[in-house]
Order: structure tokens, then C-alpha cells, then sequence
């Protein structure tokens, strides 16, 4: 079953439409390379400098919020050295302590302050401002140990949270001489507006989040509320790290320690919002690329049309030739000067020569066919001759051969029969040669009439009637499955004749002969062969089977006139099909023969 091919090709196109192909291809090339290259080198500058932004953007928010840190150093340094204070905690709280309850209350600052609470070395509270419950979950003793406040020095401690409440405290430890005597520790709620979180973020920049983490990485917030970390490493500060955030984006963050607290700012930008810039010069280069695509699109296919129009009038020019239109030119300017002109020009003066030459021709074939009509009436002549006047002495011959036979055979001697009967035979090979020369020319004039031929039935019609008149029958003929086929089946016939009486005569001489008659199937046709287990031939002289009057074997071993094969090969090649043959000395040989399906 033949399957259709319906896979695209370019080969199959035409040039008109090959050409703005392969420009639009190419154009699409160049204009992909070029914007990728430039997108890649753009990305990677862009990158660069957002990090350096970023890095400094982080410095000048841990400079700022440094400043304030500094202040509350400054403040609650002055406060813890008024000897009042220290007097108060010496006392435990009995000197001084109206004193000291107004230093404590100046700490307090906004509505974010809870508590502030003197205490000795111990934990235990001397004196205290505030509401201190809010922050009592939270252990001081961890609170003193990670913060490692030195003495005559105050730290911003960790952010924890309470209830839902983030708060941080302000420790300061004060101090006789170089002895930390107690602490100063004042609680604020880490509480701001949205306002001042939006204000900040326009600071930073759209799309950015700033973040405040305790340096142990405890706790993340926003300023308003604890959010899940980032998967940075908050210990490498100042250096860009990127990462991809749980939405699948791509970001970048940079982390600063703040100057005097436990505390790490941390600002991240999205990649997106950076590479805006070149988000929109690729889409530029998109619609750029377009466009030149399409206008290269278009001047290709006005460039082919010119190209392509000459070449379809050349080609029909070319075609109205081989249809016998000898005086076809081809509309092209010849006054061009370019490649199709001079195309065109030598074109045009082909056709007037082969005009020429075909004219010229034609007379020489009318010439030549009236010559060949003589010779072929001059042929049917002879053949007319032959077939007449050549078989009337040549029957006079052989009869008085015979006569001679009959009245004076018993008065000659040995040699004068002999000489006789090589009379009789050679006038009845020479008659059977002219039947057969007259067969051979003749079949060339003689049309195919094509039918149903059953080519078993036929093969077994010609051995019959081969072997009819011989008496002993020590054949062994086996005829096997053969197709039936559309043929002449007069010439058929006669070619399975002529092989099998062959057969028969070359095996004749065997024991026990043997003849095989079979055939093969093909794709496009069948093939039928007559095999024989007789005298063979050699294969080197196998070219000369099949010619006029040329025999492989002398005519004292086998009769015959040489010119059977000759007639089956014209026959089958008169059908479009094949013939051939294999064999060995004395070992026997298959003729094979092609007959096409259709």
C-alpha cells in the first residue's frame, strides 16, 4: 500500500517562495543573536550596578538607624552616670530614690516605651517606671548574656516577641569605677505606622522589602509584624546574595549589622523590577525585528518575483517546445544587460536552431521513411521469393532425393546412401530454417493482441503436442504453479515451444531427463522459467544464445537452425519483459523469462 509523504521540505517550494524564506530566516537569525547577545551583556550590567546600589542603599539605612542607636547609647549612658543613680542602687532604692524615679521617667519617650527598671547585679529590681508585666516572660539572665554589656556601655538587645507584641530593650549597665554595680533596662514596643513602612520602601525603592533580624537570625520582622526569613545568610554583611523567594522570582539581598545594637538590617529587590529597563529594550528589538522581517519578507518577494517571472516564461517557453511548438520566444527585454537578458537572448536563439535542425530533421525522416517503405516492400518481396520460389526447388531436390532413394538405393553402395540421406536432411533443415528466418521477420510487423493467457493450461498444451509422436516418453516433466498473465498468446505459445523443445533435445541424450517448468513472483512481475538437467552451456559464452544463427553446440550433436532463441527473445521483448539464462556443462540449464503485471 503506498503511503503519502506529507513532510514538509524546502526543496520543494518554489525559488519565488524559497527566496523570502530563507531571508526571513536569516534575518530572524541575526536579530535573534544580536538581541540576545545584547540582552545578556545589558542583564549582566544592569546586575552589577543594582548590586552596588544595593549595597550601598544598605549601608545608608544601617548609617541612619546606627545614628539613632547612638543617641540611646548617649542618653542612657548620661543617665546611669548620675551618682544619685548610683547612690539609689547602692541603697538598694532608700537614697535617693525621687531622684532617680525622675532620671528613670526622662527615658521615656513615645507611646512605645513599657518599662524601665534599675536592677542590681543579682536580676532583683531596685526601682522602676512603667508596666513591666508585658515584658515579664522574657528571661534577663538571656537577655545580659547575649548582649555581653561591658561596663559604662549601652546595647539595643535582641527583638522578641510577646503576645503577639514584638519588643526590644535598651540596656545599660552602670558602674563604680570598673565594676558593674547593676543595669538600667528600659523596654520599647517595636511598633510603627504603615505610612513610615511606605515612606521607607519609596526610600529603598519600588518592589524592595526592608527587614530588621537579630543578628542570631531569631526573629525576621518588617517593623510591624515577625515574617518568615529570607534563605540568606545574615552573617556575611555587605555582601549581594541572590536568591528565588517562595513565588518562584529571583531576588537580591544585601545584610548590614546596625552599629551598637543586636540587630541586622536587611533590603532585597526583585530582578524583575530591576531588569525592567531591559525587559522593555527586548521588546523594542522584538518589534523591531519584526518589522525589518517583514519589510525583508517583502523586498525578497518583489526580488524573486523578478527573478522568478523570467525563469516561469522560460520554463513555459521550454514546455510549449516539447509539446512541438518550435517558434516560441521568450518575452524577456534583451536589451538587458543582466544574467536573465543574456539567458534570455541565448535562449531565443536555440529555439530558432532547434527549429532548424527539427525542420531539417523532419525532411531527413520523411527522406528515410519512404527509403526504409522500399526496403521494406523490397524485404516482403524476397520474403515472397523465399517463401515461394525458393521451397519449389528445394522441394524438387529433396524429391528426387527420395526417388533416388527408393529406385536406386539398393544398387548403390554404402556411401551413395549415405550421400543420400545427408541430401535429404539438409534439404529439410534448409526448409526449416526458411520457416523459421520467415518467422523471425515477420514477427516484427506483427501487432500484440493481448488476452487472459492461462499459462498452465498452455504449457501442458505444448507438451503434449511435443511429445505426441514419441514413443517411449522417458521424460519426467513436472509443471508447477504458473500465473496466469494478459499476453498475445500465439507468440507465448510459441515461445514455450521453442524452450521446451529445447529442453527436450538437449536433455535427450541423458539416462533419466528431466524438465522443470515453474515461476516466481515479483513486486511488478512475474517470472516463468523452463529448466532441464541436459547438456548445459557455458556460461562464458551465455551473450551469444540468444543471436541469429548462433549455436553453442555443432549440428552433428544437436540439430537444429539457431534461430529459435532469437525469435523468443524478440517475442518477449515485444511483451516489455526480460529474458536470460544460467547453466553448466553437462550439468543442465533454466531459461528464465519476465512478463510484466500491469
Amino acid at each position: 500500500m503506498r503511503t503519502r509523504d506529507n513532510r514538509f521540505s524546502l526543496s520543494r517550494l518554489s525559488i519565488q517562495k524559497r527566496l523570502p524564506l530563507l531571508i526571513c530566516a536569516l534575518l530572524l537569525s541575526v536579530i535573534t543573536i544580536y538581541g540576545l547577545a545584547n540582552y545578556y551583556s545589558l542583564k549582566k550590567a544592569t546586575l552589577a550596578i543594582a548590586s552596588v546600589r544595593l549595597s550601598s542603599l544598605t549601608d545608608q539605612i544601617s548609617s541612619m538607624l546606627g545614628q539613632s542607636t547612638q543617641f540611646l547609647i548617649k542618653t542612657g549612658n548620661a543617665t546611669a552616670a548620675q551618682n544619685t543613680l548610683i547612690a539609689c542602687l547602692k541603697s538598694n532604692g532608700k537614697d535617693f530614690s525621687k531622684e532617680t524615679l525622675g532620671a528613670l521617667n526622662k527615658l521615656h519617650r513615645d507611646s512605645t516605651w513599657r518599662s524601665t527598671t534599675l536592677i542590681d547585679t543579682s536580676l532583683t529590681p531596685v526601682l522602676g517606671t512603667g508596666d513591666p508585666k508585658a515584658t515579664a516572660k522574657i528571661d534577663l539572665r538571656d537577655v545580659l548574656k547575649y548582649s555581653h554589656i561591658g561596663p559604662g556601655s549601652t546595647r539595643i538587645g535582641r527583638i522578641s516577641q510577646v503576645n503577639g507584641t514584638m519588643y526590644y530593650p535598651i540596656i545599660t549597665s552602670v558602674t563604680e569605677g570598673t565594676q558593674t554595680i547593676g543595669y538600667i533596662i528600659t523596654w520599647i514596643a517595636l511598633r510603627t505606622t504603615q505610612q513610615a513602612v511606605t515612606q521607607l520602601s519609596k526610600l529603598v525603592g519600588t518592589g524592595a522589602g526592608f527587614y530588621i533580624v537579630n543578628a542570631d537570625g531569631s526573629l525576621w520582622t518588617n517593623m510591624m509584624k515577625p515574617v518568615p526569613g529570607l534563605p540568606i545568610s545574615i552573617g556575611q554583611g555587605g555582601k549581594v546574595m541572590e536568591y528565588t523567594n517562595a513565588d518562584g522570582g529571583r531576588m537580591m539581598a544585601s545584610t548590614k549589622n546596625i552599629a551598637g545594637s543586636d540587630w541586622v538590617v536587611a533590603v532585597e529587590f526583585p530582578e524583575e523590577i530591576i531588569l525592567t529597563g531591559v525587559t522593555t529594550f527586548v521588546r523594542w528589538i522584538t518589534i523591531i525585528g519584526l518589522v525589518l522581517t517583514a519589510i525583508g519578507i517583502f523586498a525578497a518577494w518583489i526580488m524573486s518575483r523578478n527573478i522568478t517571472k523570467p525563469l516561469n516564461q522560460l520554463t513555459e517557453a521550454a514546455t510549449a517546445i516539447s509539446d512541438g511548438n518550435y517558434t516560441t520566444s521568450v518575452p524577456v527585454d534583451l536589451f538587458k544587460s543582466d544574467e536573465l537578458g543574456k539567458l534570455a537572448g541565448a535562449f531565443n536563439i536555440m529555439t530558432t536552431r532547434v527549429y532548424q535542425m527539427h525542420h531539417e530533421l523532419e525532411t531527413k525522416v520523411t527522406e528515410r521513411t519512404g527509403q526504409l517503405e522500399n526496403v521494406n516492400k523490397e524485404l516482403e518481396a524476397f520474403s515472397y521469393s523465399v517463401s515461394h520460389d525458393l521451397r519449389t526447388p528445394l522441394r524438387a531436390v529433396n524429391g528426387y532425393a527420395v526417388m533416388l532413394k527408393e529406385d536406386y538405393g539398393p544398387e548403390l553402395d554404402a556411401e551413395g546412401n549415405r550421400i543420400i540421406r545427408n541430401i535429404m536432411s539438409n534439404a529439410k533443415m534448409m526448409g526449416q530454417l526458411i520457416d523459421d528466418l520467415l518467422s523471425f521477420s515477420r514477427l516484427g510487423k506483427k501487432e500484440l493482441v493481448r488476452t487472459p493467457v492461462d499459462m498452465r493450461s498452455l504449457a501442458v498444451t505444448v507438451v503434449n503436442e511435443l511429445l505426441q509422436h514419441d514413443p517411449v516418453n522417458k521424460y519426467h516433466i513436472n509443471i508447477g504453479p504458473l500465473p496466469a498473465v494478459e499476453a498475445d498468446q500465439v507468440m507465448i505459445k510459441q515461445v514455450f515451444a521453442n524452450l521446451v523443445s529445447n529442453a527436450i533435445k538437449y536433455s535427450s541424450k541423458k539416462a533419466d531427463p528431466e524438465i522443470e517448468i515453474g515461476s516466481t513472483d515479483e513486486d511488478t512481475k512475474t517470472v516463468y522459467y523452463v529448466k532441464d538437467n541436459g547438456a548445459g552451456f557455458d556460461m562464458a559464452y551465455s551473450a551469444k544464445l540468444f543471436g541469429v544463427f548462433q549455436r553453442l553446440h555443432s549440428q552433428e550433436e544437436f540439430e537444429g537452425s539457431g534461430v529459435g532463441l532469437a525469435l523468443v527473445k524478440r517475442i518477449i521483448e515485444k511483451h516489455k519483459g526480460g529474458i536470460w539464462a544460467e547453466g553448466h556443462e553437462n550439468e543442465g540449464a533454466v531459461f528464465y523469462f519476465s512478463l510484466p503485471k500491469n
